[in-house]
């Protein structure tokens, strides 16, 4: 740029803009005529960037004054009605006083806002949230009452149970001392109608002390509570524990208690047990648990995440005669990877007992993805008839009881027909 064009520009621009181009073409040494500055040697940006700035510094500055102007404009607005409401009142307020009949049709200033379902429903469950954040002892896994609040209603686990489990407080016992405080320990029972044994195991129930971070994500979920299709399944294979003997067992996703393939280690008298989840927390809860039940086999407890296939341990490919996995199957992302980790698993004549509700098509693409992979797939609605006569029933009476989210589904595969 010539210092003619510099010049040019300044007197252009308003006294101040002038004073600091001025300023700066003095700083760079920039004259006219003869004694001029080489124009490659000049670096113009500077005397353009002060300019440029100026202009920007304007624009704020208007924006700020017209922004404080609608506010000033708003509050003076807003008084003024305020103003007329209250003159109103008083006016209605006398005529009322002198006898004459309000007119029922009359509608205050601002009608209140129309409720948002959606917030209040959020609401509610931040309230469960909290209450679960906040709680020292556990709920009973029982829930056969059919009173229940408006945080029941808005929570997606507003029904827990088939009525299958019981959960009584573990009697003191030395042993517990060296495994965590004594009021953590839990027996958790389960008659069928059928037969007349009953099956229990000791199952440690987790501190409350959980931060969001533990509630968050595919692989923490089983971190709060044995959910309803932890139990039916339990349920199916205390059915026919003979099945069981001698065989290999894989729990995936068993949360915090792993409770199917824990009743089968300590009744069914397997090869084996490997009881796994997602998340380090729930699996180091089972560590505890099992060291403190009579169990008839092998017990070994691990992390396993779907999605790392190096971690997969290859002395296992292809070992496992069951695989049990309970409702595991909501989270698109995982879905492919619990697949892909049922098959590396499975042995050749082995077979897989996913149960799960249908959510939606979640259970058909599950099904689905399954197909693709190669399996041979069975859905069963009806497996066991004590929870079948229960689903029945709940459907009858209960308000709370979804058959698309809380009956779950028997989903059996294999690699080839049987």
């Amino acid at each position: 740029m010539s210092a003619t064009l510099v010049q040019k520009t300044s007197t252009e621009k308003i006294n101040s803009r002038s004073v600091v181009g001025a300023a700066q073409a003095k700083e760079l040494g920039i004259g006219s005529g003869v004694g001029a500055v080489p124009e490659e040697d000049v670096p113009p940006y500077k005397t353009i960037s002060l300019l440029l700035q100026y202009d920007i510094d304007n624009t704020l500055n208007a924006f700020k004054e017209q922004h404080k102007m609608t506010l000033d404009n708003v509050q003076r607005d807003n008084l003024d009605r305020e103003q007329a409401t209250e003159l109103e009142v008083e006016q209605m307020g006398l005529e009322n006083g002198a006898g004459q009949k309000l007119n029922a049709t009359c509608m205050p200033p601002t009608p209140p806002a129309t409720p948002n379902l959606q917030q209040n429903t959020a609401q509610k469950r931040w309230k469960i949230l909290a209450k679960v954040l906040r709680k020292d002892s556990e709920e009973t896994v029982s829930s056969s009452s059919d009173e229940f609040s408006e945080e029941q209603t808005a929570s997606v686990r507003r029904f827990k149970s088939f009525d299958l489990l019981r959960q009584d407080s573990f009697e003191d016992h030395m042993s517990l001392k060296c495994l965590g405080k004594t009021e953590n320990w839990y027996k958790y029972r389960m008659a069928l109608d059928n037969e007349f044994q009953e099956y229990s195991v000791n199952i440690h129930h987790m501190e409350r002390q959980l931060t969001a971070s533990d509630l968050m994500g595919f692989n923490n979920t089983g971190n709060i509570c044995v959910w309803p299709s932890e139990e039916a399944l339990t349920a199916l294979v205390l059915s026919d524990v003979s099945a069981y003997r001698g065989k290999w067992i894989l729990e995936l996703g068993g949360g915090f208690t792993s409770l199917a393939g824990l009743m089968l280690a300590k009744y069914a008298k397997p090869y084996a047990v490997h009881l796994t989840d997602g998340n380090e927390i729930s699996v180091e809860n089972v560590r505890k648990t099992v060291c403190l039940n009579e169990l008839s086999c092998y017990t070994k407890c691990s992390v396993l995440k779907w999605q790392e296939r190096a971690s997969r341990s290859p002395a296992e490919q292809g070992k496992f005669d069951f695989i049990l996995c309970a409702d595991c199957l909501f989270f698109d992302e995982a879905r492919s990877a619990l697949v892909d980790t049922i098959w590396y698993y499975l042995a050749p004549e082995g077979y897989a007992l996913i149960m799960a509700p249908r959510r939606g098509r979640t259970l058909t693409v599950f099904k689905d993805e399954c197909v693709a992979r190669g399996f041979v797939v069975e859905l069963y609605p009806r497996y066991n008839e004590t929870i079948w006569q229960r689903h029945l029933q709940l459907k009858a009476d209960s308000a709370l009881y979804d058959e698309d989210l809380h009956y779950p589904l028997l989903l059996r595969l294999c690699k080839t027909h049987s």
